[in-house]
């Protein structure tokens, strides 16, 4: 509305001018004042004057061309959600085993030490009776002490048991588990499989009375509190996104606050991109692997980089970008510049010597008369 008003009221300004050439004038001599050798205005046609009262009207404002520290760019890649990695346990069979009974569902929370599944193995009896004998030789020679039994008992007795109890722990046991064996309260050959930390069920691929194989993945677990979105770069030269760049995640709507904790270094040989993780917490447990999201990127500049308010930059004739650069207070000239990034209201640029006053307000109206004279814009 302000910009109309002035639109106007310069209108209105003008109007006279145009009258004036009905009042009997002499066009022809001023054209030929005006004009040098040839006929040709003597002017510069590159630029544009406005008198004191029109620069008021239209609030022209100036601004110099100077280095702004710790400028950021925006960067908006597209990434996927997926599991910390970091945080990620595949929960394997570790002997051949059959279940007896399913502990867990899909999706639900484990913490450390809950049981995932009850297992039968041949293998896990003969290890139990191992160990309960070796518990009780450990504990009989642990009673008479080394002067008594001798110092090579003892140390056999100690070390088949820690052999075993390792062993066992390897297997799975947990803590609990080996206290209850050692006591004769175990089952011959049925032991029970347990969550090596907090976390989310995220696979559950076996069925009960299924046999498996040492090494068969029984459950996977992620802890959701802290997710990655991967993210893809588009491979530019001097592209840098160091670790702890913030970055906003954003997923439907839903925007979390995170910041890169790795940047690849080498181009990925299918999609030719660069891959950038970005750590983004996840307490509330509204993300999930598989979600889509974009990622803006907050990516720091030269201290030397030079820009401009978005309203400072119109398009030249030619349909180059330029922006007005005043020579002195009311003449202004059109000079060309290279837009580089887009920055939080401005534009990188390049192009102008630090120091140049650039037109911030009023291009708009500076840029409409260059179209519409050809260059020819003066106040008599």
């Amino acid at each position: 509305m302000k910009h109309l008003i002035a639109i106007l009221a310069l209108a209105l300004w003008l109007a006279p001018l145009a009258a004036a050439e009905d009042d009997g004038h002499d066009h022809e001599r001023d054209h030929a004042t005006a004009s040098g050798p040839g006929g040709e205005q003597d002017h510069d046609p590159a630029e544009i004057t406005l008198d004191e009262n029109q620069r008021a009207m239209l609030d022209v404002r100036v601004e110099a061309l100077r280095a702004r520290p710790d400028q950021v760019r925006a960067l908006t890649v597209p990434a996927e959600i997926t599991s910390n990695q970091y945080r990620t346990w595949v929960v394997p069979v570790r002997i051949d085993s059959q279940v007896l009974a399913r502990r867990v569902s899909l999706g639900r929370h484990l913490d450390k030490g809950d049981a995932i599944a009850t297992l039968f193995s041949p293998v896990m009896a003969e290890l139990q009776s191992d160990l309960a004998t070796a518990a009780d030789e450990w504990r009989r020679v642990g009673q008479l002490g080394r002067r008594t039994v001798g110092n090579q008992r003892y140390l056999d007795a100690r070390g088949r048991y820690q052999t075993l109890r390792a062993r066992a722990l390897g297997y799975g046991l947990g803590e609990a588990d080996l206290e209850a064996l050692e006591k004769g309260e175990a089952e011959e050959g049925v032991y029970t499989l347990r969550a090596p930390d907090d976390g989310l069920v995220l696979t559950d691929a076996f069925q009960q009375g299924e046999w498996l194989t040492a090494g068969r993945p029984l459950v996977t677990l992620v802890d959701e509190s802290t997710l990655w979105a991967e993210a893809a770069l588009p491979p530019r030269p001097g592209l840098s996104v160091p670790a702890g760049t913030p970055a906003r995640v954003s997923v439907d709507g839903t925007e979390v606050v995170g910041e890169v904790i790795q940047s690849g270094h080498r181009l990925d040989p299918v999609t030719r991109t660069l891959s950038v993780r970005v750590a983004v917490p996840n307490q509330d447990h509204l993300l999930h692997p598989g979600m889509f999201a974009d990622v803006a990127l907050q990516l720091p500049l030269p201290d030397d980089t030079l820009s401009l308010p978005e309203e400072a930059l119109t398009r030249g004739p030619d349909g180059d970008w330029q922006v007005f650069v005043e020579q002195e207070p009311g003449r202004y000239r059109a000079m060309e510049v290279t837009v580089l990034d887009q920055l939080e209201g401005r534009r990188r640029i390049t192009g102008l010597e630090p120091g140049s006053r650039v037109v911030t307000r009023g291009a708009f109206f500076l840029a409409g008369e260059q179209a519409k004279s050809g260059f020819q814009v003066h106040q008599h």
